[in-house]
């Protein structure tokens, strides 16, 4: 079944180039995959050879074609996705890493590693559930509820199902997907469509977030990506419930999701770029940047059909690849998230391009994969977006468990195409014209079938297929049982007009700060490079000018303005906010009692909370107000963990007058100890009617955060502002 072929080009660009069998890059570097099927890489002066299997693991399906640097780098992954399988049957999250994580199993499963090793999916996924909620991946300020990605479990539990076909454990996981959407539902303001967390797994706030942004700011902002997995989950559980025979119980997750797929369309897409955003702020203002992972999701679930083309076509690309998010961010000069590329995020986006039928998209996500695996000699889990290399990145890992899922989708689900469309496996390949040639993908196992795959040719319209020797249809019943053997011949398209080249990833502009602004004329500092300043209040824009000065009036009792630099090519982050409040808008109160038996004295204002009933209950003095819309702030302090680790966000129960208004979430704010750093909740807003209002910070069933037991913070006072 071996086919050998002239050695051809893949691609070349002005940084390396990649061909059928060997990488060269401009830096000096060389690979090639030697007469062996070895990998032998030369770079400063030393040279080394990774050793690939010529034998895969028993159970795996086999690659075999006629490009060489195809069947050497499929097999160096499964060799690595079965590296990373450890003693007691569960993944771990790369070679630097000792378990694995909610995200990073979902990604995971659902671009690979289902097809590959589906009985340590499962395990790995089930280990993700903790009292019968999914467990949300440490981020910003203790985790949930400031990240709220964890519905990316969805994805995976529902790529293996369909590999497995295993009812019993389908119903397990939709109960557990109910339970999880149940517990958000109960810190989510009834009236919110749209879910605030950060941005997927972007989960260190420093490299993505404006600099002046707190976790609590975090957590009240709303990411396109974490949306759209939102999205993603509502869409799945709906079907899962349909095949459990649950139908009534589907229906307000299709009605979520539809309301959903509206509200991301308004929010987040942008008429002007034709893109997607990365995010809203929680004052509405809409960050245009764009989020590479989210743009090839959203695709991908068919949440933009209408725009799909445009978004991907302008995803800011760099020589090596698609990077996180673009523009880079110009304060953080290091590369993790920002200003890198990584290979699980590229390979989403090659299955966008391949959803399109976009065989050139594709194909250049597929050269960016190889190009970095051959360079590397392993699955990195990231690399610098503007130079290639690996090293010098803040974190990282050989084979990172979803770069590793990622190479395998590029077969999978890239140039095989494998799909399922209702109760059928449907073969559906993208082949770029540089990859032409024969492919054969043998003892692929899904449920009850062994199924061997031939394609000869390129392109992704399929000119004739053989079903077990006969003419046929590419579309096998689920149900099947036994050998299945597909030969589909591709119908070429040599009238292809040449790709549009994407644009190229920047830097942004650093972000302005203020220079002695009052309430009547906005002053800020230069920023260099900027040509231009947008002026925005409340988070809409206000006004444009070249000066870095602006006059300003509001009769509204509270106003926020920010400002952006721009120029023709970039712009940059708002700025921190600079608020003007009239006078008597805002009023602050301490409290007088902690507990129901005033155990625990108040110490100059300041409280301390925890879940215990002497400590759980904390009550400010009564104060008059005028009828308006407020909102109210904790000045507080949690210094439980880091900014970015552990899992112990605390919540408390805003109450007025004795009825429940909202969540108030105090994540982490500080470093692990820093008892004396404080800084202000994100505002929960009160309509209220004139007269004295009595306000009140409890620990009530819907506070249990994820830690489920340590869930304390310092107060000092509540702010309570009017805005209109």
């Amino acid at each position: 079944m071996k086919a050998t072929a002239k050695e051809t080009v893949l691609m070349e660009n002005g940084a390396f180039r990649l061909t059928t069998q060997r990488l060269t890059q401009m830096d000096g570097l060389e690979a090639e995959i030697t007469k062996e099927g070895n990998l032998r890489i030369s770079a400063h002066g030393q040279e080394r050879t990774v050793d690939i299997p010529k034998k895969l693991p028993k159970g795996c399906a086999a690659y075999h074609g006629s490009i060489p640097v195809l069947g050497a780098m499929y097999n160096l992954a499964i060799k690595e996705l079965h590296d990373d399988i450890n003693p007691d049957g569960h993944m771990l999250a790369g070679a630097n890493w000792s378990t694995v994580w909610t995200r990073d199993i979902a990604y995971a499963v659902a671009l690979g590693a289902a097809v590959a090793a589906p009985e340590p999916c499962r395990a790995s996924l089930d280990s993700r559930v903790k009292h019968g909620v999914v467990m949300q991946d440490t981020g910003t300020g203790g985790g949930w509820p400031v990240s709220t990605d964890r519905v990316a479990w969805a994805l995976g539990v529902w790529a293996l199902f369909k590999v497995t076909g295993d009812r019993a454990w389908l119903e397990h996981c939709a109960n557990v997907l109910q339970a999880t959407l149940e517990q958000d539902a109960a810190v989510l303001p009834p009236n919110r469509i749209l879910r605030s967390g950060e941005t997927s797994f972007i989960d260190w706030r420093e490299q993505s977030y404006p600099d002046w942004m707190t976790p609590a700011d975090i957590g009240a902002s709303y990411a396109f990506g974490t949306n759209v997995l939102h999205y993603i989950c509502r869409q799945i559980l709906a079907r899962m419930l349909h095949l459990l025979g649950r139908k009534k119980e589907a229906k307000p997750y299709e009605e979520q999701a539809a309301a959903l797929a509206t509200a991301i369309r308004d929010s987040f897409w942008d008429k002007g770029t034709r893109q997607f955003g990365i995010m809203r702020l929680a004052n509405g203002y809409h960050d245009e940047r764009t989020d590479s992972l989210a743009t090839a999701l959203a695709v991908l679930c068919g949440l933009q059909s209408k725009y799909a083309q445009d978004a991907l076509t302008r995803l800011p690309r760099s020589p090596w690849g698609t990077p996180v998010f673009a523009p880079y961010k110009v304060s953080q000069r290091d590369a993790y998230h920002n200003r890198a590329v990584w290979p699980f995020v590229e390979a989403y986006v090659m299955l966008a391009h391949a959803e399109l039928q976009d065989t050139a998209g594709a194909g250049r996500s597929m050269s960016h994969l190889l190009r970095a695996c051959m360079a590397f000699g392993t699955n990195k889990e990231n690399f610098n977006a503007e130079t290639g290399e690996a090293g010098g990145t803040i974190l990282n890992s050989d084979r990172q468990l979803w770069s590793v899922s990622g190479m395998l989708g590029l077969f999978y689900h890239g140039i095989f195409g494998l799909q399922y469309e209702k109760e059928n496996l449907v073969i559906a390949p993208c082949v770029p014209k540089e990859y032409r040639g024969s492919h054969w993908l043998t003892g692929l196992r899904i449920r009850n079938m062994v199924v061997d795959i031939h394609i000869n040719g390129f392109g992704t319209e399929i000119a004739s297929a053989m079903i077990n020797g006969k003419p046929g249809s590419p579309v096998i019943p689920l149900a099947t049982e036994g050998h299945v053997q597909i030969e589909l011949e591709l119908l070429p398209n040599e009238d292809d007009e040449a790709p549009a080249q994407p644009p190229a990833a920047q830097d942004d502009l650093p972000e302005p700060e203020w220079d002695s602004p009052t309430p009547e004329m906005l002053r800020w500092k230069p920023v260099p490079g900027a040509v231009s300043y947008c002026v925005f209040r409340n988070g809409t824009a206000l006004a444009s000018t070249a000066d870095c000065a602006l006059p300003v009036s509001s009769t509204a009792p509270y106003t926020e303005y920010q400002v952006q630099a721009r120029n023709a090519d970039t712009f940059s982050c708002l700025s921190r906010p600079y608020e003007v409040a009239a006078p008597g808008a805002v009023v602050k109160l301490v409290p007088f009692r902690i507990g129901e038996h005033a155990e625990y004295p108040v110490d100059h204002g300041r409280a301390w909370l925890d879940t215990r009933p002497c400590t759980a209950h904390l009550d400010y003095m009564d104060t008059y107000l005028p009828s308006g819309v407020y909102t109210v702030r904790v000045r507080y302090c949690n210094a439980t963990a880091s900014l970015r680790d552990a899992d112990t966000c605390a919540l408390r129960e805003l109450e007025v007058d004795g009825m429940p208004r909202g969540i108030v979430v105090l994540p982490h704010n500080t470093e692990a100890g820093q008892w004396e750093d404080y800084t202000l909740t994100a505002p929960v807003a009160v309509p209220l009617t004139e007269g004295r209002h009595v306000f009140s910070l409890r620990y009530t069933p819907r506070c249990v955060n994820a830690n489920g037991s340590t869930n304390q913070c310092m107060v000092q006072e509540l702010i309570v502002t009017r805005i209109k």
